[in-house]
């Protein structure tokens, strides 16, 4: 399975904490760094890349167009 890197520029401590946790809770690894603005921060999630989407569910579909 391959992994990429995806980036939350220029955000707050406490959009960077709520974000780590809900990041941290699917088993991804995050990284917090200082932004240029003391009061910012980047932060870099490595995140799981898929192949295929997962199918659609059966209540979602229209029969009209199958």
């Amino acid at each position: 399975m391959k992994y990429t890197q995806h980036w939350h520029n220029a955000i707050t401590d406490t959009e960077a904490q709520r974000l780590e946790q809900h990041y941290r809770r699917r088993g991804c690894r995050t990284e917090r760094s200082l932004n240029i603005d003391p009061r910012l921060f980047d932060l870099a999630v490595t995140l799981p890349e898929t192949n295929y989407l997962p199918p659609t569910p059966r209540a979602m579909r229209n029969r009209m167009w199958n």
